[in-house]
């Protein structure tokens, strides 16, 4: 038994690779190149005889539109009965593609298509050909795919076809596969030479990386750049050869155990900085030592020792002839005519570099570190929260000619450059040096807060106490990780004079900026300037709160500081909430998971707490218990209409008195139930009482307004997403944000209501909107009728960003129709009602009696409003003030006039529990109680959905079905009406677990871990540190302390019996909802019986029998002509 190395390919299997132009040259007359190359080799393949039992094909694509272009094509141009060809990909059901590999692998299909889903686990000893007609995207997947042939001890082709540009990201790997399966002299030299550049970029961006990192110390071992490890110590095809030790697997350290200083200390020591500047004062240097090392280990395939040089071909000698005069090529590279051949074709430039070891050509392929054309410039590096938002600050500073898009080392992260002279730090009001503008971006959150312990210690996680104690780091986020985003930043900030922070201004993106800084603070600040310009300030935060060309220049033009109060307090939060939620989280799991798996639900994977989430939970367990301690008691409810003289009948209202009057439980804020009384004697005489007629005693008007609505914050924003469009919090923040990164409205977080007088023109932003065909009209209106500029000085000002508002006129097919059309729409239209006048309108109020017994007295309200004021783009204020459809005439009634009674009935009722919480309703509580903050308040909300502590259903109990996408909506399903938060028995069971219940007057309880109070009282901490008054320091302390106490006397009351009490109280959801139907906590499920299903089935099969026979008649031979003219019913 032997084993070869890991990802390495067996010498048995033949590798080749052909080069494929796209983009001209020899195939310019082919429509297609790539798809001309598959079916050529697999003819080519079949033309050689292989064996019987060596003569399947397999063609690798990297798309499904591809696998079904070159399977068609094949199939066409090739197949035949004995040559069947079959096509599998991610789109195909699961069946037709086991059916698919079944018949392949019995010999019965010879050509299979498939994606990467065919790449591993397919073993079929006949596959004589692997054919890659796309390139793979890594060195592993290519081992996997031509790995399906040459098993079973036999041989097998491996062919791949490259281009100018899927060549790059390979070439070195494939190059050092070949060497290990000793087919070193089947290398192309257009390979090697793609291997060279490839190379040549790594080693580059390694520079840009060293020179942006410094002196920059992240963690406590130091950093290495490829230069510095050795190829001795993993095999050429491991990524490993070129990675530092402890940067992958588990071993791999993510610490920033320095950001404090990097982000905070107002003084860095620079001597590092610059004792270690001339590492990277130029490329020729550095490739120097790096050539010097490998030269000296012997182990690199292209080392000078065991360089083989490829034979050139022809049409290669040809250009050079041509170009140099000499028939021959030289044993070192000419820069000119590499110059020259690239302007020919990519493949004989790629050749030519491919002819000479890596040595000799580094110093042509790498740039040098320093750019003569902008050595004189001042350099200025940007960064946006986002690559749109980062594209959106380019174009709206760089003027006419637009930004320069450019690769950076994060192939996920454009860099925009451009060149600009208004930049106030350098030139002044009045200066014109042009200074080098480069925009890029994050893609939030650059480090997250977590625990610095080793992996390998098990010990020091068993306790968990222990959390509350064990040092916190910033580590690097897992998606900024896998985008190298530090990579990023440091390449850009290695020869960059200034930073200007363009990250969203609240305290998140404020948190997020100074993670910029650390990355990149201390380089930037090492970097020479010009004597005149020593000494200033290098670090700047732009302040905007919407993504327009006029917010972003007036913006650069009013730079500012970054704000280290602000971005601490977060740091605060997010350590109090980490410590706090893991010790108790871990603690509850410890001790109650398992009997939850078993009475609950077995997918429950942990009992979490949370300092925002369990007071969000708590409102809603507390109106559960108002559910269950209800009563209901029995009342009369007296039903009398009336017929004015327009013909339509009123119901009136019956005057109870206040003793006997009902109370609306069921909404508390309604105040009493209309025609309600608790005393059924006065009902009934009322009714014996009732005649054919009741005449009008008195009519009273009275005029009334509504004033307009104030600007909208996220508050108002996630209530109005849930109350009327349908949407959960979070996903109507989601929208709001694409919409803000669309341009469209502007920064969706924020607590102000009030306008800035001087920052918002009012006249501008409804001239934008005066032509919408919705309300286009109404904008309109407020053009003629406003003179100032100025919106509306109404609302609080909170100090943060201005209200929500449009900042473009976009139509429904604009903005993409569905929810993101809803939010669109609500805001346009709540900002033109915030700048509308009044709503004006009459309440006529007529008081009627009964002929026989006029103290039994009714009233009838009838609203006509005067002037729509902002109900014309707000219409749904008019139900609020009982404004109906018909049309309003205060002259429906006279004083003595007698009105005939339509209905007249008394029903016996009992009151009702009140509902359950709506989610926008959960959300004014917790705002109003200080619970999150604007930037979390939906994240939480949703926690508590998504851990199975409350479920979502409408009015009825039902559990409310997830959205389906358009067109797939199905008719017959009735409307789910309101978004009720119901805890499940898991939520309410974990509260009684800290005595929730209980009335505590003590605040040392574990009763107060859920009380709201607790939460509110420790963001006024945190709002302390941002404001400057405490250090975060002290606010850590005090509040971990309270939480280790409560955390204690928490543990010791977990006893074995109380565990099982929190078992017991435990039970199915199903049970549940039907325990809550009982209680009258849902409204009545309303039957609905479609009675013209029958007839819909009917007209089917009428339909079906009309076509069968049109159908016949035709094949019977009548005229032709006719056969379109059968009629369908």
């Amino acid at each position: 038994v032997s084993a070869g190395k890991v990802g390495s390919t067996h010498s048995a299997i033949e590798q080749r690779f052909e080069w494929i132009d796209m983009y001209g040259g020899r195939n310019k007359n082919s429509k297609n190149p790539k798809l001309d190359a598959v079916v050529r080799n697999v003819q080519k393949f079949w033309g050689s005889n292989p064996r019987e039992d060596q003569s399947s094909v397999i063609v690798f694509t990297n798309t499904k539109d591809g696998a079904e272009l070159y399977g068609k094509a094949i199939s066409n141009k090739l197949g035949n009965k004995n040559r069947a060809v079959r096509v599998i990909h991610g789109d195909k059901p699961q069946s037709e593609r086991n059916r698919a590999m079944q018949d392949f692998k019995a010999g019965k299909v010879s050509v299979l298509v498939a994606t990467d889903v065919a790449a591993r686990g397919v073993d079929a000893s006949h596959v004589g050909f692997v054919l890659q007609a796309d390139a793979p995207r890594d060195v592993d997947t290519y081992t996997h795919r031509i790995g399906r042939t040459g098993r079973a001890g036999r041989s097998g082709e491996a062919m791949t076809l490259l281009d100018s540009k899927s060549g790059f990201g390979l070439a070195s790997g494939l190059v050092d596969l070949l060497g290990d399966a000793g087919q070193s002299v089947d290398i192309p030299p257009w390979l090697q030479g793609q291997a060279h550049i490839s190379r040549a970029r790594s080693m580059e961006e390694d520079m840009k990386i060293q020179a942006g990192s410094s002196g920059n110390r992240n963690s406590d071992r130091s950093s290495q750049s490829v230069s510095d490890v050795t190829n001795e110590e993993f095999s050429h095809q491991d990524f490993r050869r070129t990675a530092a030790k402890d940067s992958y697997g588990i071993g791999k350290d993510t610490a920033y155990r320095s950001f404090e200083e990097e982000a905070y200390s107002s003084h860095l020591d620079l001597d590092e900085v610059e004792k270690n500047a001339t590492m990277v004062s130029s490329s020729e240097s550095v490739i120097t030592d790096v050539m010097d090392d490998e030269t000296g280990s012997g182990s690199s395939v292209d080392d000078v020792s065991s360089f083989e040089r490829g034979k050139p071909s022809r049409e290669l000698i040809q250009a050079v002839t041509g170009i140099s005069g000499k028939d021959t090529i030289g044993d070192t590279p000419d820069k000119s005519v590499l110059n020259s051949l690239g302007k020919r074709s990519q493949k004989l430039r790629h050749e030519y570099l491919g002819l000479f070891p890596f040595h000799l050509v580094s110093p042509l392929l790498i740039a040098s570190t320093s750019n003569k054309a902008n050595d004189d410039k001042v350099k200025i590096l940007m960064v946006a929260e986002k690559p749109s938002i980062a594209k959106s600050i380019a174009d709206a500073l760089s003027g006419r000619r637009g930004p320069v898009q450019r690769r950076g080392i994060s192939r996920a992260l454009p860099v925009y450059e451009f060149t600009t002279d208004k930049f106030l730090p350098i030139n002044g009001e009045n200066g014109n040096k042009n200074c080098l503008v480069r925009v890029t971006s994050v893609v939030g959150h650059v480090y997250s807060l977590g625990f610095d312990f080793d992996p390998q210690n098990k010990e020091q996680q068993k306790n968990p106490r222990d959390y509350f104690k064990i040092p916190v780091t910033k580590k690097e986020e897992s998606t900024s990780s896998k985008l190298r985003v530090v990579d990023h930043l440091r390449a850009l900030a290695g020869d960059s004079h200034h930073l200007v922070l363009w990250l969203d201004c609240d305290p998140e993106g404020e948190n997020i900026a100074h993670e910029v800084m650390a990355v990149t603070r201390r380089a930037i600040q090492s970097n020479d300037m010009a004597p005149q310009n020593e000494g200033e300030t290098r670090i700047h935060r732009a302040k905007f709160s919407a993504i327009s060309p006029k917010a972003i220049q007036e913006a650069f033009g009013a730079l500012e500081e970054p704000d280290s109060h602000l971005s601490r307090s977060v740091d605060a939060r997010q350590e109090l909430d980490l410590r706090i939620g893991v010790a108790l989280t871990r603690l509850l799991t410890w001790r109650c998971v398992n009997i939850a798996r078993k009475r609950f639900s077995a997918s429950t994977r942990m009992i979490s707490y949370g300092p925002c989430q369990t007071p969000a939970l708590s409102f809603c367990v507390d109106r559960l218990r108002e559910i269950e301690k209800f009563r209901p008691t029995k009342y009369w409810k007296v039903q009398v209409e009336a017929k004015l003289s327009d013909g339509m009948s009123y119901p009136l209202k019956w005057k109870v008195p206040s003793q006997d009057a009902v109370e609306d439980t069921r909404n508390r804020s309604r105040g009493n139930e209309d025609s309600a009384t608790f005393n059924q004697q006065s009902a009934k005489h009322t009714m014996v009482q009732a005649s054919s007629d009741i005449f009008v005693k008195s009519l009273s008007r009275s005029s009334e307004n509504v004033s307009p609505p104030v600007g909208l914050n996220t508050v108002a924003l996630l209530e109005a997403g849930s109350k009327a469009m349908g949407m959960s919090p979070k996903q109507v923040m989601n929208v709001a944000e694409k919409l803000y990164s669309a341009g469209l409205i502007s920064y969706p977080r924020t607590e102000t209501t009030r306008y800035d007088p001087n920052g918002l023109d009012a006249r501008s932003m409804l001239r934008e909107h005066s032509n919408h065909p919705d309300w286009g009209r109404s904008a309109s209106y407020l053009l003629r009728t406003r003179k100032s500029h100025q919106p509306p000085q109404r609302g609080k000002d909170a100090g943060d960003h201005p209200p929500i508002t449009p900042l473009k006129s976009a139509t429904r097919e604009k903005v993409g129709g569905g929810a993101a059309w809803r939010v669109y729409e609500f805001v346009v239209r709540n900002f033109l009602g915030s700048l509308h006048n009044d709503l004006l309108f009459t309440r006529t109020t007529a008081s009627l009696a009964l002929p026989n017994n006029e103290e039994a007295e009714f009233e009838l309200e009838m609203v006509t409003v005067d002037s729509l004021g902002f109900a014309d783009a707000c219409r749904w204020v008019l139900r609020d003030i009982g404004a109906t459809g018909r049309p309003g005439n205060k002259d429906l009634m006279q004083e003595g006039q007698h009105l005939q009674l339509t209905k007249a009935s008394i029903e016996e009722k009992k009151t009702r529990p009140p509902t359950f919480l709506q989610e926008h309703e959960l959300i004014r509580l917790m705002d109003s109680n200080r619970i999150g903050t604007d930037a979390s308040m939906a994240v939480h909300v949703s926690n508590i959905v998504d851990r199975g502590y409350v479920m979502l259903c409408d009015e009825t109990g039902l559990p409310l079905r997830p959205p389906l996408p358009p067109g797939r909506r199905k008719q017959n399903l009735p409307r789910q009406i309101g978004r009720y938060m119901i805890p499940t028995p898991l939520g309410s069971s974990l509260l009684e677990l800290f005595d929730h219940d209980a009335m505590v007057s003590d605040v040392e309880s574990p009763a107060m871990l859920s009380n709201p109070q607790i939460r509110r009282q420790m963001e006024e901490e945190v709002k302390q540190i941002a404001m400057g008054n405490i250090e975060k320091d002290y606010c850590l302390e005090k509040n971990l302390d309270w939480f280790e106490s409560r955390y204690l006397e928490l543990e010791e009351s977990l006893t074995r019996d109380r565990v099982g009490e929190f078992g017991q109280k435990l039970r199915s959801t199903n049970d549940y909802l039907r325990y809550l139907q009982q209680l009258g906590a849902f409204e009545a499920k309303v039957a609905t019986h479609n009675k013209q299903q029958p007839k819909k089935k009917a007209n089917n099969m009428k339909r079906s029998n009309s076509n069968y026979t049109a159908k016949r008649k035709a094949r019977q031979g009548q005229n032709p002509k006719r056969r379109s003219r059968v009629k369908q019913p």
